[in-house]
């Protein structure tokens, strides 16, 4: 081989090695990724949220290999029928849950996101923290099943399972 070609090799293997450090990033921060689960249900209107200490919105709270339901969300910007506050926010539409998928499934929010498309359709996407604007717990149209816990992401913090 010449240079050029070792060059050329070392590069590759430099990016592939990269690469492989993205992907399993959240194996290297301890595999865990975000869950929340159902706190009431009236009127047609769920109540989801972060309780402590089952939920950990910064590092992950349940490891990436198991399997749970996706919280999927469609804000359609329908108007909220219920009174709410900064910690239990109006998301502005509809959740549904997925089937169980084990969290380290996603390798990116876009993965994510188009799964809860091709379960649910047009407009429906991965459900996530601020999604009622403040954050910790909001409400939305749904009626999901309350004796299992979800996943979600959150935005700004490293506790999705891609992260």
């Amino acid at each position: 081989m010449d240079v050029r070609a070792i060059r050329r090799a070392a590069r590759i293997a430099g990016c592939t090695l990269a690469l492989s450090l993205i992907a399993f990033s959240a194996v290297a921060a301890g595999g865990k990724g975000v869950t929340w689960r159902k706190a009431g249900h009236a009127n047609g209107v769920d109540r989801v949220a972060c309780f402590s200490p089952e939920c950990d919105a910064y590092r992950g709270d349940t490891v990436c290999s198991a399997r749970l339901p996706v919280l999927c969300l469609n804000q359609d910007g329908a108007p909220s029928p219920v009174p709410t506050d900064y910690y239990n926010g109006w998301a502005k539409g509809n959740i549904a849950l997925s089937r169980a998928v084990r969290g380290d499934s996603f390798k990116s929010r876009g993965e994510a996101d188009a799964f809860c498309r091709a379960e649910f359709g047009p407009g429906y996407r991965m459900a996530g923290h601020h999604d009622g604007d403040g954050g910790w717990g909001w409400q939305a149209y749904g009626n999901i099943d309350a004796a299992t816990r979800f996943w979600i992401t959150v935005i700004d913090q490293p506790s999705s399972c891609w992260n």
